[in-house]
Formats: C-alpha cells, structure tokens, sequence
C-alpha cells in the first residue's frame, strides 16, 4: 500500500509539473493581449490573485500602442440592404438576396452558378437572376458579380471608357490578363499601343468592390519596447503595460478564516499566484534578452532603414542565449517594438542569408530590395530579363543564379519581362 500510495503521489507531481510547464510555455508565446485576457481569466478563478499593472508616464499612446484598423463584415450585407429598401421584392426575391450577400467572396463576388443557388434556396432559376440583378444595381459598381471580368466590365461601361476597353474585358479577358497580348492583337485586331491604352484605363478600376463596403473597426498592438535614437545612441524603454505581474491578496487573505479544508484551499490558491507570478518573471526575462540580442545584431536598421538588415536567424539567437529554437519562436510571436519606421513585429528581424557581396553578408530582403530598385528604373518599353538582371547584379558584387532571381522576383509579385513590357 506505500510503494502504491508513493507511487500516485510521484505521478500527482510529475503532472502538475507538466501542466506548470505547459502554462509557462503558453504565457512565453502569448501577445500582451492574450496575456491580459490569460490573467483576467486568473483572477475571476482565483480571489486572492491581484494583477499589478504599471502604467507608461502620462499614458502617452504613442509610445506602445500602434492604431490599426479592421473591416466589419456586419456593415456589407446591411449596406446592399439598405440601398435595395424602396423596391418592390417579393418573399422569395428576399430570400434570395439575403443568402446571396452572404455568400459574396473576398472580393464582392458571387462565383456559384444560378443552378446552384437554386438547388441550395430551393428557388427556380428566375428568382435567383432577379436577385442578382438587383445586387449588380447596387453600389459600389461590380458588387455581387460572378466573375473579375465581369466586375470590371460593369465599371468600364458605367464609366463610359472606350469601346476597346470594354470589348477586351468581355471578349478577351482571359488573353489579356495572361498578357499574351500579341495573340490578343491578332483575334481583335487592335494594335499593341491600343491594348496598352486599354491596359492604362482598366488599371484604374477597382477589383475588390467589396472594400467600400468594410467598416474600419479600431484596433490596437501594444508593443514591448520602443526603440529610439537619443544623442547618438541606441536606447530601448521597455513598454510597462507589455509587462504585467501578479501579487497576492494581503487584504482578502485576511478576511477568509476557517477550518482545515479553507486553509487547503487557500494555501493551493496561493501556490498559484506564486507560478503565475514566477512564470510572468522568466517570460519578462526571457524577451527582454531576446529583443536586446536583436537590436544589438540590428542595430544599422534603426539609423539607415531596411536596406541595412543583416542576415539573422532564430537558431544563431538561440545559440547566443543558450535556449532552445523553439524558445525563440514562441518568444518573438506576436511581439512587437516600437520604432522610427513603425510598430514592427519582432520577426521582421530575422532574414535568411543569400549569398556574399564582396566579404559581407548580405540577407534576402536586401537582395529583394536591390532587384526592386532595379526593376523600378527600367524602361518599361524595354524591361530587363532575369538574364540581364542577373548579370547587373553581378556588376555591384552580389552573385545569384538566374532561378534565385526568377523566385525572388515572384515572391516579390513582379512579373516576368515579357508580361511587364509597355507598348507605347
């Protein structure tokens, strides 16, 4: 019955242990967001618990918080809703109209066909094209349509834009989005200069009429230091509010008298705001060191930009810190600083190497910059081949095979030469 009950009582602790080191995980990868919400939810569980959290001097927003802003999908269907009050819709048009506007897609769009509309409503097919034209009358022009070239062609005729334009978007969309444009010249017989113009015209509508329609909802990210210039130097604050602890209760303790089992109940109670407490000490300890490696290792981005970011990965922090990569991640999730650039995620920091320049290292981002810079002072009417750009690149001491800079260039959405020729 010993060696049982030591048995039990082994396992007891070794899953409270377990359990203590997965919430000690959590606490390292949550956001100062989910953190606050983690230590609310503590305290309403636990009474003797008490959040201490200290505030920046004179509650200046600007030094952690970062506005941002969020669409609401709410305002969408309302808004369709609201434009279509004065028609005369019968029960099933109704029907039809508020399935539809929920069905709309990233875009605005309505991509399933009027046969399946019916089949899912249980509504006959002219039902289901009534509603459709009733979301098309609505603003913004090309909302509820069934496809991009649809979309565009709506904006093109409200617009009243040359017959070429809208002839392209309903007759040659799919040649002219693939740029096979010699081809298109051909079937129309419309010259290369009268596409581009076409081209020129169409680039100003709007693809994605569903953005009128999102409603900007306040957010904000509080970030864990602000990181800024002062006399010459590098100096980090560390944002307080990103940083909260826990106290017990004094007061409340106090009050609470009883027998045996209330002092078992208070002691366990206790016992938690000690964790809590300590796992909040080693994750304020573990990121303070992690985002002053990082600026240390960062330090020519705070004065000259992007373009200094070295070459730093999570695995040569760990090694420096003497964690696990792992640790790392979990750490620099979600967390961000506050910098003369912007509020920016801790991740921005890290950038694989590419290659050598010279006898320095040089990171990805920089050799995407440089590609950029140079694709951007082309001449549109002559742009340069990977073939080219490769061998430009080469002229300033950075080597890359001709495939890296095919990826690098599509990571980055530009597309090949042949596809980014203007014809003038």
């Amino acid at each position: 019955m010993s060696f049982r009950f030591e048995q039990t009582q082994t396992q007891i602790q070794k899953l409270a242990l377990t359990q203590e080191m997965r919430q000690s995980l959590d606490l390292l990868q949550y956001s100062s967001e989910e953190l606050h919400a983690f230590l609310q939810e503590k305290q309403v569980e636990n009474p003797f618990l008490k959040i201490k959290v200290k505030s920046s001097k004179n509650h200046q927003a600007k030094d952690w918080v970062e506005w941002t802003a969020s669409a609401e999908s709410d305002s969408i269907q309302s808004s369709i809703m609201d434009q279509l009050l004065n028609e005369s819709l019968s029960p099933e048009c109704k029907k039809a109209i508020n399935w539809l506007i929920n069905d709309f897609d990233d875009f605005g769009f309505l991509t399933s066909t009027d046969e399946e509309y019916s089949k899912w409503l249980g509504l006959n097919i002219t039902t289901i094209k009534q509603a459709r034209q009733y979301i098309l009358q609505c603003e913004p022009t090309g909302i509820g349509a069934c496809s991009m070239s649809q979309c565009l062609l709506l904006q093109a005729e409200k617009g009243q834009m040359d017959e070429v334009v809208c002839n392209i978007l309903s007759s040659y969309y799919t040649l002219f989005i693939e740029k096979k444009w010699q081809e298109l010249g051909r079937v129309s017989n419309y010259s290369l200069k009268q596409i581009q113009q076409a081209a020129d015209a169409i680039g100003t509508l709007n693809p994605s009429p569903i953005d009128y329609l999102r409603t900007p909802k306040t957010e904000y990210i509080i970030s864990e230091a602000d990181v800024f210039m002062e006399n010459g130097k590098l100096l980090i604050r560390y944002t307080k509010e990103a940083f909260p602890s826990v106290e017990l209760d004094e007061e409340y303790v106090k009050q609470i008298q009883g027998d045996q089992e209330s002092l078992a109940y208070i002691n366990g109670m206790k016992e938690q705001v000690r964790i809590i407490d300590k796992q909040l000490l080693q994750r304020k300890e573990t990121l303070r060191l992690v985002i002053q490696e990082i600026v240390k290792k960062q330090s020519a981005f705070f004065s000259k930009g992007y373009d200094a970011i070295v070459p730093y990965t999570m695995t040569e922090l760990a090694t420096k810190l003497e964690l696990h990569e792992s640790t790392i991640s979990r750490t620099i999730k979600e967390k961000y600083i506050h910098t003369a650039l912007g509020t920016l995620p801790l991740r921005r920091f890290f950038s694989q190497r590419s290659t050598m320049i010279k006898d320095e290292d040089v990171s990805v981002d920089r050799v995407k910059t440089q590609l950029q810079q140079l694709i951007q002072a082309e001449d549109k009417t002559k742009p340069l081949s990977d073939q080219t750009i490769k061998s430009l690149l080469e002229q300033q001491g950075l080597v890359l095979s001709r495939r890296v800079i095919a990826k690098y260039r599509e990571q980055l959405g530009i597309l090949a030469s042949t596809k980014r020729k203007r014809f003038e």
